[in-house]
């Protein structure tokens, strides 16, 4: 009788994914920055957008290389370049939109991020890319136990993408209630605006 079960045994080797994925996520990475610079500037609820986008980009991500993008990947070194060369563009082009806004009166003329550009950034996010490909390398069985850990770090993933981006935005919105002054707002957007190319840096000087 062939009955599909969680092999329990396997549940200490998640451990190492809670960790990781705790610290990728919560850690300062180009989400969560976007998402605190728009918690502070739209407010949580015109955020939801791009934290449903992370939400389900992120582990949308994860299926995409759990199922032949890695082989892509392997086989074809120049298409993971070119992604990783087109999200470092993406993000330094980001950083400079986000010292444009110079006091929270002016934010009419931006636009928080949409569920559809927050979704499909994620595959084009160099640090979230790398990730992926660790993530599915390390902590997915190619054998018989493929699909329950597909199951559980899909899961863990989604949950963790949502917590993380959640957090942030809360942070960003509550911050803008100690941040009123024209300085202060202009030295937060150059902060987060920073914050994105050293991403940048880091990434390519690893």
């Amino acid at each position: 009788m062939n009955t599909f079960s969680f092999n329990i045994t396997l549940y200490p080797l998640y451990i190492p994914l809670i960790l990781l994925l705790f610290v990728g996520n919560f850690t300062p990475g180009p989400n969560n920055i976007i998402a605190s610079y728009s918690g502070f500037h739209f407010g949580f609820k015109k955020t939801i957008p791009h934290i449903l986008g992370v939400t389900f980009g992120w582990p949308s991500l994860i299926l995409a290389v759990n199922f032949g993008l890695v082989i892509i990947f392997i086989e074809f070194p120049i298409v993971q370049r070119t992604v990783e060369i087109l999200g470092s563009l993406f993000l330094i082009y980001l950083a400079y939109t986000l010292i444009k806004v110079k006091s929270i009166e002016e934010k009419e003329v931006q636009k928080p991020m949409t569920f559809l550009a927050s979704y499909f950034f994620q595959f084009i996010n160099p640090k979230g890319v790398v990730t992926a490909i660790i993530v599915v390398s390390q902590f997915i069985d190619t054998g018989e136990n493929f699909i329950q850990d597909t199951i559980v770090v899909f899961t863990l993933t989604l949950t963790s993408a949502f917590l993380s981006i959640s957090t942030w935005a809360i942070f960003g919105k509550y911050l803008r209630s100690l941040l009123s002054s024209k300085l202060s707002i202009s030295l937060f957007n150059y902060s987060m605006a920073s914050l994105l190319v050293l991403i940048v840096v880091l990434f390519w000087i690893k």
